[in-house]
């Protein structure tokens, strides 16, 4: 494919669906080939097999890639009881069997819940967790696997909810919303080990990520169809920096001085009273740096900051980062 012509400055949110057998770089590349070099990161990754939300941002964009990070996540995912992998998914070597007639609705259901809240999950050997500056799954392919200490390698993670959605003798569906940082696979082995039995992840779909649902997002199909046109037209299919959810308050203020003043770096002192004016309903303030999402009189955001109450009985407000 000849390169094209670099678009013109977009900076926003492009909700790409990953389709199975890509990785994430590879949806970048697929983009750039059809585009131009432009500045872009993907929020998180997915593995090959796995598809669903993939966030990628343009541009200034980029400097949210933290906060979306951040931001709770959901998958759906299907089981097959009896088997292990390498991988603990189909792309791994089959390493154990055992009996799973015994497997229940009743039995996973009760399982699930011991899988919620915070818990401790152990990173799988195939994973892009480093280790001395290199990631495990370096040394799965290298042989080096068994020299690791996968259980000193804990780590926390919070799952909110977590639903037998389906289930047929060996076989289960589930769907699971979680922090960042969770390992499905992982999830799949100990639900599994908690029924008596091993398992194996055999279809994996991210259906949130950084606010963004499934449906919301774009095939390659489409924004293919879309980019017929010219690469210009990538500028239609992007969410615009201001519209995209940070999963933070969002507070307003109609001064315009207010927001020249936050623009050029100055600190503001609110009134009480009038910064619950321009904040949600029931907002709380804590005593330090909790991060705001700022808009202007447009309700358009302008910038990430922080907020403070101060010992005067005021806010303080202060810009960390401009949209």
């Amino acid at each position: 494919m000849k390169q094209p012509s670099p678009v013109a400055h977009v900076d926003g949110l492009l909700a790409v669906h990953k389709p199975f057998k890509m990785i994430s770089k590879d949806v970048s590349r697929w983009l750039t080939q059809r585009v131009g070099r432009v500045k872009l990161g993907h929020v998180g990754t997915l593995d090959p097999a796995a598809t669903g939300v993939l966030p990628i941002l343009l541009g200034k964009a980029t400097r949210l890639q933290d906060y979306l990070l951040d931001m709770a996540k959901a998958y759906e995912f299907d089981v097959e009881f009896g088997f292990e992998t390498t991988t603990l998914d189909m792309e791994g070597e089959k390493t154990r069997e055992a009996d799973f007639a015994h497997v229940t609705r009743e039995a996973l259901e009760a399982a699930v819940k011991a899988f919620t809240g915070d818990i401790e999950q152990t990173p799988p050997l195939y994973s892009a967790v480093k280790f001395k500056g290199r990631p495990l799954y370096d040394y799965a392919r290298s042989g080096q696997g068994e020299q690791l200490e996968l259980a000193d390698m804990k780590r926390k993670v919070h799952v909110s909810s977590f639903e037998l959605l389906a289930f047929t003798p060996g076989k289960a569906s589930f769907r699971v919303d979680c922090s960042k940082g969770t390992y499905v696979r992982t999830l799949v082995k100990d639900v599994a080990e908690k029924v008596g039995t091993c398992g194996t992840l055999t279809r994996l779909v991210r259906t949130r990520a950084a606010g963004i649902e499934l449906a919301s997002t774009l095939s390659l199909e489409t924004i293919e169809a879309a980019l017929a046109s010219g690469p210009e037209a990538l500028a239609s299919l992007v969410i615009p920096m201001p519209a995209i959810d940070l999963g933070m308050p969002r507070w307003q203020t109609d001064k315009k001085v207010v927001v020249d003043r936050l623009r050029g770096g100055q600190q503001v002192q609110v009134e009480l009273a009038e910064f619950h004016e321009g904040a949600p309903r029931g907002f709380q303030l804590p005593g330090w740096g909790l991060p705001v999402v700022l808009c202007g009189e447009s309700g358009a955001a302008f910038g990430i900051g922080a907020v403070r109450r101060h010992e005067s009985g005021r806010v303080l407000v202060n810009m960390k980062r401009g949209l």
